[in-house]
């Protein structure tokens, strides 16, 4: 053993430089200090006292739904974990989308996850080996690398069909009627030999098929994204967005995926603007990046005339007032009385900018007393450009405060009414000098209109979708295995007795030391 070698030769060195060039050598006091040196360098390095033996391994089993509707793969595999038990294993783990003891393993596997990471975590602080019984589709496969040293990957039961299967859809949470949208759709293959057959993939919406498209064969482990271009049909609502593959393979709950789309007739969310600017603008392109459903901005280009989006489509007065009646969260800027008093107007929440004259300069200074008081207390007030500010509103918590160059005078710029819906009035202009300044500044004006729309938007926003669905389709997609075999690299422990447990060391080292001063009294040594 290494550490008790070191510690001979400590014990060694420290008795010949205690009775280097003494003559006669005494033998016996050279030996009683060599012994006491070398038991004490044993205890400082905690040297082992029997040959080391490794902590019994636990077993965790894979719970994830991904093992399919094949319950002889199941069964294979919890047979594997029970003999890895019977080989001497210390206790069994079920993981998949938590953490929990063995005398919790289901009948069946359903956990929408394979994270393997837990499982680590325990075993590093343990220094115990892990025998991992999985079918090798694991969330964060990188992890095993960090078991401690003597875990292995068991596979007992790989598939053997080819299967195609369908990744969670990446779309849009809302769109109006006509609208055309780029649909991806990722398909995976499993890593079965042979690959797959060709498929037809289709697209369906609220029950009506929008697209069809011919899915020419994968290799194994491959995968393939297609784009299919689809008009919105109409329906109103939130309606189920589905894609499916055509045909029978080797498990058919991979090849449907479904998601939500909010349609409407009308804006879900719009910004109306009857003195368009940059202000405008740029809180148009913030509304369509954190707001659910369709987005639309309105502008008023001349007396009578409208234009819609970014594309300025002539669009009729009586499509913005429908759209004003019909959005879940409108914000009127610029003329805010044009459609007549705007809370009996507007149906859902509502975020007020009027026109502001020319004024002095006024910069931002705190935030205010409100709930987004959190939210806002951050930015860097020193580094924001001057706004124009107009006359405050009354009444409401005060949100954004700002004060006039040199002077003492504070007032709120931006104002909260509480309400069902919720109502904002913005009395201040020139935030588009915050975004275009860039840095901290472009920053907190994302932060301050992001917070106010998704205040505003909080008291009628439409619930969102489950998300167990789409973790459901997201573990038992088809994706790479990891290979069975040993894996870790992280220190193991050992249940070897220890000599700072044996206090029997530390007296024998004391009695060594103390026979040999003896002995150095009884010649006349000190």
């Amino acid at each position: 053993m290494l550490t008790w070698a070191i510690a001979i030769v400590l014990g060694a060195a420290v008795a010949a430089l205690g009775y280097w060039g003494t003559r006669p050598l005494p033998r016996g006091l050279v030996a009683l200090r060599a012994l006491g040196a070398t038991l004490v360098a044993a205890l400082l390095l905690d040297a082992p006292l029997a040959p080391p033996r490794p902590l019994a391994p636990w077993v965790a089993l894979d719970a994830s739904a991904s093992w399919g509707p094949d319950s002889a793969r199941w069964h294979t595999a919890r047979a594997a974990a029970d003999s890895a038990m019977a080989a001497g294993a210390d206790s069994m783990l079920v993981f998949g989308n938590a953490l929990r003891s063995g005398a919790l393993l289901p009948a069946q596997p359903t956990d929408p996850a394979s994270r393997i990471a837990d499982v680590v975590e325990l075993a590093r602080a343990q220094g115990r080996p892990v025998v991992v019984v999985t079918d090798g589709k694991l969330d964060d496969p990188e992890r095993l690398a960090d078991l401690p040293l003597g875990s292995q990957v068991l596979s007992p039961a790989p598939e053997t069909a080819p299967d195609l299967g369908l990744a969670p859809l990446e779309t849009p949470e809302g769109a109006l009627i006509g609208d055309t949208i780029d649909l991806p759709v990722l398909v995976r293959a499993n890593a079965v030999v042979g690959g797959s057959e060709a498929r037809l993939v289709r697209v369906l919406l609220g029950g009506r098929e929008l697209a069809t498209q011919t899915l020419t064969p994968l290799e194994a482990d491959a995968e393939r994204e297609i784009r299919l271009r689809v008009v919105i049909p109409t329906v109103e609502g939130e309606q189920p967005l589905l894609v499916a593959l055509d045909g029978a393979d080797a498990r058919a709950d991979n090849d449907t995926v479904v998601s939500a789309l909010t349609v409407s007739g009308a804006a879900s969310v719009a910004l109306i603007s009857t003195a368009p600017d940059q202000d405008a603008r740029f809180a148009l392109a913030l509304l369509r990046q954190t707001q659910r459903g369709a987005v639309r901005g309105y502008w008023r280009v001349a007396p009578g005339q409208w234009r819609e989006g970014d594309a300025l489509r002539p669009v009729s007065e009586e499509v913005v007032r429908r759209a004003l009646g019909t959005a879940s969260l409108v914000m009127l800027h610029g003329d805010t009385a044009y459609f007549g008093p705007a809370r009996a107007r507007a149906r859902g929440a509502l975020v007020l900018a009027p026109s502001v004259p020319s004024s002095e300069e006024y910069y931002a200074t705190g935030a205010g007393d409100s709930p987004l008081r959190a939210a806002l207390s951050d930015l860097p007030f020193e580094e924001l450009p001057p706004l124009r500010v107009g006359t405050p509103a009354r009444g409401g918590l005060p949100a954004l405060l700002a004060r006039r160059a040199r002077r003492s005078d504070e007032r709120a710029v931006v104002t909260l009414r509480e309400g069902t819906p919720r109502t904002v009035v913005v009395t201040a202009a020139g935030f588009w000098r915050w975004r275009t300044r860039g840095g901290r500044s472009a920053q907190s004006f994302d932060a301050l209109w992001g917070s106010i729309f998704d205040w505003a938007a909080a008291s009628s926003a439409p619930a969102r979708a489950d998300a167990a669905s789409t973790a459901m389709s997201r573990e038992i997609v088809p994706r790479p295995v990891v290979s069975a075999g040993p894996v870790g690299g992280a220190a193991a422990r050992d249940l070897a007795p220890r000599a700072r447990d044996a206090w029997w060391l530390a007296a024998l080292a004391l009695l060594a030391f103390s026979a040999e001063w003896i002995l150095r009294r009884r010649i006349g040594w000190r």
